[in-house]
């Protein structure tokens, strides 16, 4: 069982596949895009488990908007041009998922550095789909940077474990 750390427990290599990719939003406002002005990015990302399937789903959100200033008004981040939500779903196999659930604290813990992982995976997935809608218009331009992801995990993503419910 996963205790707190999860950087204490035995080494084993964590099992996974990837099994489902959802474009969630894909939402392009012709209405809020200007030709020649900056643009900027905000970035999410969001966990969830669900404990009976043994499955992980990862969210990733990005909203382009333009701004002048180095701190975005509210209303500047309130009107994307295009906002994209893309989520992605692994298969834990049922050694690891026991690695890094405790049953007893109802908590799946996924180390930082796991995290990340999952998370860049998931990043690298909305990049292709982002491209792959905007090709050959004037939002192809704009990307997804190539960043590490992992780096906005500051510590161990915990999540609670409920019994009969998705949370995915």
């Amino acid at each position: 069982m996963a205790e707190e750390n999860p950087q204490q427990q035995p080494q084993h290599r964590l099992n996974f596949a990837l099994v489902n990719i959802k474009t969630e939003q894909l939402d392009i406002h012709p209405e809020a895009f200007k030709e020649n002005a900056n643009a900027k990015i905000n970035t999410g990302i969001n966990f969830g488990v669900d404990n009976e399937k043994k499955l992980l789903k990862v969210f990733f959100k990005n909203v382009f908007f333009h701004s002048e200033n180095e701190k975005p008004t509210q209303e500047e981040a309130d009107s994307p041009f295009i906002d994209l939500t893309v989520s992605c779903v692994f298969a834990i196999d049922p050694e690891s998922w026991n690695m890094l659930s405790n049953e007893e604290k109802n908590l799946f813990v996924l180390p930082k550095d796991v995290a990340g992982h999952f998370a860049s995976i998931v990043q690298s997935t909305a990049r292709g789909i982002l491209h792959n809608e905007t090709e050959n218009t004037d939002y192809n331009r704009y990307m997804i940077p190539a960043n590490n992801i992992g780096d906005v995990i500051k510590d161990h993503v915990r999540l609670p474990l409920r019994k009969g419910e998705n949370q995915g």
